[in-house]
């Protein structure tokens, strides 16, 4: 069996995580699941069980911190993230945490270092910020700043996991809202152009794009092709069929979302995938080839 990239693959300091649970005490917003606890050690372990070479980390808490917090987070997790790359570089990677994108001087900074001087292999973005999703025009500074340094960027969402609509209370944010959050976020980005004003950016929308490879119509598939998809929580045969059937093969990622995902659930994901029939080109492509095009260095590992 081919080998596995997994480019959604979140890591989660231990003290980092200690100073948002901090943060949050108190606050009745909080609608998602307990943090669970991370280290290198358990991601190695789970990616033994699902086939996976490399892992491609990032933080995806970010969102919980805004303004000097925020900065800070972002540029502690990054070198940290950037210690365990180099640790092992052929078993890891990392996409940078960037502070709020509506914090666009500081956000451009940490872009910067972290690709720059960290040496990430692109950036994780949340789906939206506040109120405004990634098409906004407020965003085109950092839109610039990407497509100048033809950067890999993860869009992944968040904003509901502390506050927004719970459909009741068995079913949080992450399983409802968090599809409807990339949905919203790249339909906004269909609409104002943003893969067409800045074509060198690889922007690739988690957990299969949410609903939207449900909603193509002939206006908006030449732009709906141009995003990657990860499989997170999405290689079910059903996804798979229509991915397979609208998306192009080298645009399909492999992912698990590590360690929020219960392992057990992704485990059995992973299977199916395994077992799903495809042609064996296809199935390196989704394996590792396309992550192999996208990141240069594992091209060069």
């Amino acid at each position: 069996m081919e080998a596995k990239v997994d480019v959604h693959h979140h890591y989660l300091p231990e003290d980092i995580v200690a100073a948002l649970a901090r943060s949050l005490i108190g606050q009745k917003t909080t609608n998602g699941p307990p943090i669970p606890r991370w280290s290198p050690a358990t991601s190695s372990q789970y990616m033994g069980t699902v086939g996976a070479s490399t892992a491609i980390l990032s933080f995806p808490l970010t969102f919980a911190f805004e303004g000097e917090a925020g900065r800070k987070v972002a540029r502690q997790v990054n070198e940290y993230a950037a210690g365990v790359r180099d640790s092992d570089p052929k078993r890891f990677g990392f996409l940078a945490a960037i502070p709020s994108l509506l914090d666009t001087e500081h956000a451009l900074l940490e872009i910067r270092h972290a690709l720059d001087h960290l040496q990430a292999d692109g950036v994780m973005l949340c789906a939206r910020y506040g109120d405004a999703y990634l098409g906004h025009s407020a965003f085109t500074p950092i839109w610039e700043e990407l497509h100048q340094r033809s950067a890999v960027v993860l869009v992944h969402p968040g904003s509901s996991f502390l506050s927004g609509p719970r459909c009741n209370q068995y079913v949080d944010p992450t399983v409802a809202e968090f599809p409807h959050e990339t949905t919203n976020t790249a339909l906004d980005m269909i609409m104002n152009n943003t893969l067409r004003l800045y074509p060198r950016c690889r922007v690739i929308l988690s957990h299969a794009g949410g609903t939207l490879p449900f909603l193509p119509a002939s206006e908006i598939l030449e732009d709906f092709t141009a995003f990657y998809f990860d499989l997170a929580l999405s290689s079910s045969a059903y996804t798979l069929d229509l991915l397979l059937k609208h998306v192009p093969r080298d645009h399909i990622l492999c992912g698990s979302d590590f360690p929020f995902a219960p392992p057990p659930a992704t485990a059995a994901l992973a299977k199916e995938l395994d077992e799903y029939p495809m042609e064996d080109e296809t199935r390196a492509m989704i394996y590792w080839k396309n992550a192999a095009a996208l990141f240069p260095r594992l091209r060069e590992q």
